[in-house]
């Protein structure tokens, strides 16, 4: 009887850091760095994409998350803003579908999306995921 408990354990076990592996990798990210005018050192701009059912996208300045974004169900953007000291970041989302018919009558559909960064309405960069 013991060893079928500790058998359940390391199956559990497995399977928990199993889901973390698949976890971890169902992420990306890209990054760019902002000068501002002011003269203090540059921000590094981060933003994550996390898929799942909305496509999460995180924007870190500096590794402060400063906007958390999710598309959502119906629709094919979205905008959201904060704050990084003292200045208004926004970030856009963009979503484009394609659907493809194979030969042997599959349908296939992948999706393409564009997140822009703006600080004091100034484009930073476009993201593309």
């Amino acid at each position: 009887m013991k060893s079928v408990k500790v058998f359940n354990l390391k199956f559990s076990q497995y399977i928990l850091f199993f889901l973390l592996l698949i976890a971890a990798g169902c992420s990306s990210s890209q990054s760019t760095m902002y000068k501002p005018s002011d003269g203090e050192a540059g921000w590094n701009i981060d933003v994550t994409k996390k898929d799942g059912l909305t496509d999460e996208f995180i924007c870190k300045i500096n590794g402060t998350t400063v906007i958390s974004a999710s598309f959502p169900f119906i629709g094919d953007n979205f905008e959201k803003s904060g704050t990084y000291k003292g200045k208004k970041v926004k970030m856009n989302g963009y979503k484009s579908s394609t659907t493809i018919t194979g030969a042997d009558g599959k349908v296939q559909s992948t999706d393409k999306f564009q997140i822009r960064v703006f600080i004091d309405d100034q484009l930073v960069d476009k993201f593309d995921f």
